[in-house]
């Protein structure tokens, strides 16, 4: 049942399918009916009717020892959604290259419009802050998203900088313009908020895997959201003294010069030296420029 013409209600049916073939892809191992049932809060009879209709269509497999793994029909989903998506070449080649390099979590999102949609992200070398994973989208709303903004023509900068609050605009507008000639934002908080922000992000993850929780992980999000701060500026980045970073982020530009996608790297520390962070920069902007020529 739809909500006017913009909105639509949850469908908690849908919601099921939707968080069992997530935990699956979330595990490392097959699964049992039963397993999934009590890790989703699910009966064992919904789980097991829903099961079996995702084998008949290929979505999962049911092994000898009846537990469940994901199916072949979904490789072929996969390999559509990564076409639809024109990723740069061997995009998870370059995050998995400037993480191992910088010794945190990268990510890629594409900016659609009025949102940001996480298309790519390294799941071994800690987590994106905001408990981030591929798929979720958030609205591109001041200051997120900055980087792509800032080589984005006027329109897209004045509308993004119309969802600031008013008192925030002449700031944003100045790291516009910082951001597009240095190309890299630079995200700072509070040195005790970088602790929160890891813990939070955390608690998403964990709530990823239940489909009833979706409400009360996007109050989380908002809450980290709340704690991210705000980029530094040029300034206060050639400071001697260490700096909190929760995150960083670059442009990566299409074929055509647009710029379409943003890098993020993760470093959540609350104090980073300078040389540590002319080196999460340079690792960052190369990477950006590398995927911007693929």
């Amino acid at each position: 049942m739809t909500v006017g013409k913009s909105g639509s209600v949850p469908s908690p049916p849908t919601d099921r399918v939707v968080s069992i073939i997530g935990m699956l892809a979330a595990r490392n191992t097959p699964a049992t009916s039963a397993d999934l049932a009590d890790a989703l809060d699910l009966s064992r009879s919904t789980t097991g009717s829903i099961l079996a209709t995702l084998e008949q269509r290929g979505w999962v497999l049911r092994l000898p020892d009846l537990r469940y793994q994901l199916g072949p029909a979904l490789a072929t989903i996969a390999a559509r959604a990564r076409e639809a998506l024109s990723l740069p070449d061997n995009a998870m080649g370059h995050l998995e290259g400037l993480a191992s390099r910088v010794r945190c979590g990268a990510a890629l999102s594409l900016i659609d419009g009025t949102q940001m949609v996480f298309v790519a992200m390294t799941d071994r070398l800690g987590h994106i802050p905001r408990g981030i994973e591929v798929g979720v989208r958030l609205p591109l709303e001041a200051p997120g998203g900055i980087s792509v903004v800032a080589s984005s023509g006027p329109a897209v900068q004045q509308r993004w900088l119309d969802t600031a609050p008013p008192d925030r605009r002449d700031q944003l507008a100045h790291l516009l313009t910082q951001t597009a000639s240095t190309g890299v934002a630079v995200w700072g908080a509070d040195a005790a908020d970088i602790d929160r922000i890891d813990v939070l992000a955390q608690v998403v993850t964990h709530l990823s895997s239940n489909a009833a929780s979706q409400r009360l992980r996007d109050q989380v999000r908002a809450l980290i959201d709340d704690t991210s701060g705000y980029p530094y500026t040029v300034e206060a980045l050639e400071s001697e003294l260490p700096l909190p970073i929760s995150y960083m982020t670059a442009a990566v530009f299409d074929a055509g010069g647009t710029p379409r996608w943003e890098l993020q790297i993760g470093p959540l520390r609350s104090a980073v030296s300078p040389d540590e962070r002319r080196t999460y920069i340079a690792e960052l902007t190369a990477t950006a420029r590398a995927m911007s020529q693929a």
